[in-house]
């Protein structure tokens, strides 16, 4: 008898490809990034929290430096606080 996987999942992690200072992102990945729900950005633009999209041919793309830059100063705010 064959063993016969029980899931699809793969059994390697893959870390995500590191964000590209000059390009953008949509707004699904960067709520998966942020490690929050997609409502949850939009919650936060609109209340000055994170910063806002740029719309690009209709769609709502984040500039990955700005996206990198709320990162960075989100994880020095956590860990000083810690």
């Amino acid at each position: 008898m064959s063993s016969i996987p029980t899931s699809n999942q793969p059994t390697t992690t893959e870390q995500p490809a590191p964000l590209n200072p000059q390009g953008y992102s949509r707004i699904q990945p960067t709520a998966d990034i942020a490690g929050v729900h997609h409502q949850t950005l939009r919650r936060w633009w609109k209340a000055n929290k994170f910063p806002k999209p740029i719309n690009i041919n209709g769609i709502p793309m984040f500039r990955n430096s700005e996206l990198l830059a709320w990162l960075e100063s989100h994880t020095a705010n956590e860990t000083q606080g810690a």
